[in-house]
């Protein structure tokens, strides 16, 4: 067994082992540490805390806190966690707040969540009316129009935003699609403040959404929850209103996961 173990530890790639110990301490604690503190606890030379740190925040991995100069995971992980062995146990848990929505304000509700530069619907809870907007699982969507990207991009930290505002093309699809990074970034101070996000009319004319983020244990942004329905029946006047159930349902998700 003795030999066994040592055949093993050869394989080991010690600096790659020290990275993903880096992320084990910080996802334990999620105010952050300095490198400093991340060599003494980890035992590691400092020299080598520097380069892992910093490559893992030029990879998007971390953040660094520009006045204490702590270090704290992003969303990267969680995101890519999300899209491979998570997507399950979300949407297990959001379903029933999205049948409880659905028959709260009669229209289609929807679940999804970020994957690299977009965003995906994971489930659907279809209207009641006979006129109703649905879509395929597993769908795309611009994060510029969308009132789910608002919700999620709203709740993250101003690089993580930046990642993906720069991402974006801005693609006009109506005259009411946000068009340049100075007003969507302005468009996320109001969800922020608001709670929730909203699609009035910008991806396709005679269309409307509302939609609250879904946070994990750590108050990390990973989904949202949303409603979507003809702009007949969603006018602007109802939009608070639909909100607050949006973030009733999406609270109900988020104590779920921890939150």
């Amino acid at each position: 067994m003795a030999a066994e173990k040592e055949i093993k530890n050869s394989y080991i790639i010690p600096n790659l082992d020290r990275a993903l110990r880096v992320m084990e301490l910080l996802a334990d604690n999620p105010k952050g540490l300095t490198m400093s503190e991340i060599s003494e606890v980890l035992d590691i030379p400092k020299n080598s805390a520097f380069r892992i740190t910093a490559t893992m925040e030029h990879r998007g991995f971390l953040e660094r806190d520009p006045i204490n100069k702590a270090f704290i995971l992003t969303n990267k992980m969680t995101n890519i966690s999300h899209s491979t062995i998570a997507e399950k146990s979300l949407v297990e848990n959001a379903w029933p707040s999205m049948l409880k929505l659905r028959d709260e304000c009669m229209e289609t509700v929807l679940f999804g969540t970020l994957i690299d530069t977009k965003g995906v619907v994971l489930e659907q809870a279809p209207a009641r009316h006979s006129f109703k907007f649905t879509v395929d699982i597993g769908t795309q969507f611009d994060l510029h129009t969308a009132a789910p990207g608002k919700a999620m991009l709203a709740y993250m930290s101003q690089r993580e935003q930046d990642h993906f505002i720069k991402a974006m093309s801005f693609e006009q699809f109506t005259k009411n699609t946000i068009s340049n990074a100075t007003d969507y970034e302005s468009e996320l101070s109001k969800v922020k403040t608001q709670a929730y996000g909203v699609d009035c009319d910008e991806e396709r004319e005679g269309m409307r959404c509302i939609a609250a983020p879904v946070f994990n244990s750590k108050r990390q942004p990973i989904a949202a929850i949303w409603l979507t329905g003809p702009s007949s029946r969603l006018p602007i006047k109802n939009f608070p209103k639909l909100g607050q159930l949006c973030i009733d349902a999406a609270t109900e998700i988020s104590k779920k996961l921890g939150a």
